[in-house]
């Protein structure tokens, strides 16, 4: 039985399989480039420009990665590049605008617009370090991502206009999650590589700063002690005993002489910022106690000599 085609007799296969394999590889695409290849690199990126400022960055990025793809030699590449990144620094997907502005500075490292991504990784470090994600049911801080980025800033250029405001920035980051000693360190290291920039003086600022607030120890949590004599009250009220209710007021007192001895600690310090806040602070929690009449004192004394100061400073 014939094996061929039917209506094709055996013989006559040969032309015919001949134009069909001539017409398989363009019918294929493999003929010469594709349309969309033929569109120009500096077509392309103008195109994804123009759907960056619609603010549809999913095309803008869909544009330019053709751009890079297609055209990987020409002049256009890089600014295609920073159309990606620039595209995911929107989007708020830091790690991977991040990603990209490392592989272009490995690809171009001689690129006119090194400057300009070492200016998005700047971005990139502090938004990170001032941002956080979930995961499950715990909020996880990004601190620790955003100052590896800001100090990859220093690494790729130390001696370039953002070293010295990347160092700052680590110190901020540092001071805003309340890690004064490391915040300390990074305004050091700011002071010490880098005298002669415009930081110095805002840097020295924030040093003292977090010096005293490493004297000062972290804040005091007064929230047990605060459940406990409210635990005590509530037992006294219900049980109606004046030996209870005694317990109850021998627990405020103590509560609020441990915060004015505090006070006064930081006052013996020169720490007028720490003694005022203890002192507002038992004002506020324990009203009825012979502590809040000396902590109004002692405020009402520090106030009037802080305008006698002032006056003071004020005359010829």
């Amino acid at each position: 039985m014939c094996g061929c085609l039917p209506g094709i007799r055996r013989g006559r296969t040969g032309p015919l399989l001949a134009a069909l394999g001539s017409l398989l590889p363009l019918l294929a695409g493999c003929g010469g480039p594709s349309r969309a290849a033929r569109v120009p690199a500096e077509q392309r990126l103008a195109d994804a420009k123009q759907a960056f400022d619609r603010k549809s960055y999913g095309r803008a990025r869909s544009q330019a990665n053709r751009v890079l793809r297609w055209h990987p030699t020409s002049p256009a590449v890089v600014d295609a590049w920073l159309v990606v990144i620039d595209c995911y620094i929107e989007q708020r997907n830091w790690p991977r605008a991040f990603d990209e502005c490392e592989k272009l500075l490995a690809a171009h490292p001689q690129t006119r617009h090194r400057t300009a991504v070492l200016r998005r990784e700047f971005q990139i470090g502090e938004a990170l370090a001032a941002s956080h994600v979930w995961f499950l049911f715990f909020r996880l801080k990004r601190l620790d991502e955003g100052i590896r980025v800001l100090e990859r800033v220093v690494e790729h250029a130390p001696f370039g206009p953002l070293a010295d405001r990347a160092r700052y920035a680590v110190g901020e980051a540092y001071f805003r999650d309340e890690q004064y000693k490391a915040a300390h360190d990074a305004y050091d290291r700011l002071l010490k590589d880098y005298p002669n920039s415009d930081l110095i003086i805002r840097a020295r600022v924030r040093r003292a700063t977090a010096n005293q607030r490493l004297a000062e120890g972290p804040a005091y949590d007064h929230q047990p002690a605060m459940a406990a004599r409210r635990d005590m009250e509530d037992l006294a009220r219900m049980s109606g005993s004046e030996r209870v209710a005694g317990y109850a007021r021998d627990l405020r007192d103590i509560t609020a002489r441990g915060d004015y001895d505090a006070g006064l600690f930081y006052f013996g310090r020169f720490s007028i910022d720490g003694g005022m806040r203890y002192m507002k602070a038992i004002m506020a929690r324990y009203p009825d106690s012979e502590y809040a009449e000396r902590a109004e004192r002692l405020l009402a004394l520090l106030k009037r000599l802080t305008a006698d100061a002032q006056a003071e400073g004020a005359m010829p």
